[in-house]
């Protein structure tokens, strides 16, 4: 990288720093945020392209339609709900798409809710017209490809590889003041769990990472309370931490391979939180990355820094911001309260710098910093932010994709936008208000479930059928053929049509009293079949 990015546009924007300090309460200097205001808004070019099929009429918002002309609309059916899976209820995702996504695929998202940080029910959620909490997967449209409902909160649902096949890999557990307590999981391609993972020495899996290595290990995060000496942050002798921890789990047996405790390395001092009633998490570790074979990039919020750990030794070879920063930080560069830290090439980092909470920024950002290594300098290489200048609390994340393009997800915010390599927002997909996602990330996924394809079928009132067919995770089926005839053993072809969503409806009049359907990939190739129903 050679220069920061400076880019204005009707749709987005990134912009070099200003060569200014910070002054006034907001660290980031004015002359950006004026910038990122000319740039104006999503601009004429926005479209909003999907919701749950949000173009098309109320009625058939529940599901994708598909019909030949002159055939009659299937039965409405209750908003947000899937006449073949009543049971899933995935939140609606609005997509806005103001130019082409850099490359195809899915996104990953963890809806939670929790509303004034009180988390509902599925029901209560549900009830609100939310939808369920979950792991979810939806198309560039904001369709549900794979939702897998939850009682309890999900975070970090990604895709990875173990033991040299690509698996979906996600937390699932409770989350106490901003603590998890939980299981990692692995699924493979046909959403089989596969394995957990599982903190040792007696602590609790965190939900705020789980990476896997090219070792089929797991690098994870927990939390130790610790009674510790706080007078440092207005607190007293006999107060008490929690202490930030990295484990390193060997996925097939469980076993505990490396652990390294923030207390040995970084004193409470370094900590920018001030004491208050109770515990006080001074540290607050919530990303582990792999920087090469031998160090690990530890992010902690709380003390604003990115530490590089050797992992034979446990020693900090480096900080990266914060009280104790070992490289000169250049214009724009500083960052606060930053989650999920990720090497980029060879002489950077990206950070999802939230800014807050309490604000320290006027809007968060993805950010890529260029580190000189020699002469331990940072430097702003890249930032996006959002057009609605969007102020994360906490949460966050942010992935680099192919020719250079972003992807943001924005924490408690209900949004997950991509960028180009400009700066300008292409594709922004927003949950309802209220609901968050952890982190939002952007794949390649073949999903080959091992179940079979689902059918119901009704009247349409006018003499026909409505025909509705969905089948959760497959990710190859690109048109339903209706299958029809006089006996069971005797289906035969009556129409195709295009899969058009998590459920495409489809109204038939059948040559026979029996029916079923099948999913055809792109060549025509049958990849299942549903049950055959008797009409």
């Amino acid at each position: 990288m050679s220069s920061a990015s400076s880019a204005r546009g009707s749709s987005g924007r990134a912009e070099q720093a200003s060569p200014s300090g910070a002054s006034g309460s907001i660290r980031r200097e004015l002359s950006r945020r004026d910038l990122l205001r000319r740039g104006g808004a999503l601009g004429a070019a926005a479209v909003v392209v999907s919701g749950f099929g949000r173009a098309a009429p109320r009625a058939s918002l529940a599901r994708s339609t598909s019909l030949r002309p002159g055939q009659g609309a299937p039965p409405a059916h209750p908003v947000g709900r899937f006449v073949t899976e009543p049971g899933l209820v995935p939140p609606e995702i609005q997509a806005t798409e103001l130019s082409t996504p850099v490359q195809a695929g899915y996104v990953m998202l963890t809806p939670s809710l929790l509303p004034s940080g009180r988390m509902l029910t599925n029901a209560q959620s549900v009830a609100a017209g939310k939808g369920q909490m979950g792991t979810l997967i939806t198309d560039l449209r904001g369709r549900p490809l794979w939702f897998k409902p939850s009682n309890q909160l999900t975070t970090n649902l990604q895709v990875q590889s173990y033991r040299g096949q690509p698996v979906l890999t996600y937390w699932e557990g409770k989350i106490v003041n901003g603590i998890g307590y939980g299981t990692g999981y692995l699924l493979d391609a046909h959403y089989q769990q596969v394995a957990t993972v599982k903190a040792g020495n007696g602590l609790q899996t965190d939900l705020h990472e789980l990476t896997l290595t090219p070792q089929n290990t797991a690098l994870i995060t927990a939390y130790r309370l610790v009674p510790t000496d706080t007078t440092a942050l207005g607190g007293s002798k006999r107060g008490s931490v929690y202490e930030g921890v990295v484990q390193e789990i060997d996925i097939a047996t469980g076993k505990l391979l490396f652990e390294w405790r923030s207390l040995d390395h970084v004193p409470v001092s370094e900590s920018y939180v001030k004491a208050a009633k109770g515990a006080i998490d001074y540290f607050h570790i919530n990303s582990i990355g792999i920087w090469d074979d031998r160090h690990l990039l530890v992010s902690a919020r709380s003390t604003w820094t990115v530490y590089l750990i050797d992992r034979r030794t446990g020693a900090v070879v480096w900080r990266l911001n914060g009280k104790k920063s070992d490289f000169a930080m250049g214009p724009g560069s500083h960052f606060y309260w930053q989650h999920h830290v990720r090497r980029y090439g060879a002489d950077a980092v990206t950070i999802f710098d939230d800014g807050a909470t309490p604000a320290e920024e006027a809007e968060s950002r993805g950010l890529v910093l260029r580190l000189d290594l020699a002469a331990r300098r940072a430097s702003v290489a890249q930032q996006f932010i959002h057009p609605t200048d969007l102020l994360t609390f906490y949460e966050g994340s942010m992935q680099m994709l192919a020719g250079g393009h972003a992807f943001v997800g924005w924490g408690t915010e209900p949004y997950a936008s991509e960028f180009d390599a400009k700066g300008n927002l292409v594709l922004d997909l927003r949950l309802p208000t209220g609901d968050q996602s952890y982190r939002a990330f952007r794949y390649l996924w073949t999903g080959l479930p091992k179940t079979s394809p689902l059918v119901a079928v009704e009247p349409d009132g006018i003499g026909g059928y409505a025909v509705y067919v969905s089948w959760n995770g497959a990710t190859e089926v690109a048109s339903w053929q209706v299958l029809s005839g006089s006996t069971p053993a005797a289906l035969a072809p009556l129409i195709k049509v295009a899969r058009s969503g998590f459920e495409t409806a489809i109204t038939v009049h059948p040559k026979g009293h029996y029916l079923a359907v099948a999913g055809l990939d792109a060549q025509g190739r049958r990849l299942g079949v549903t049950r055959t129903v008797k009409l």
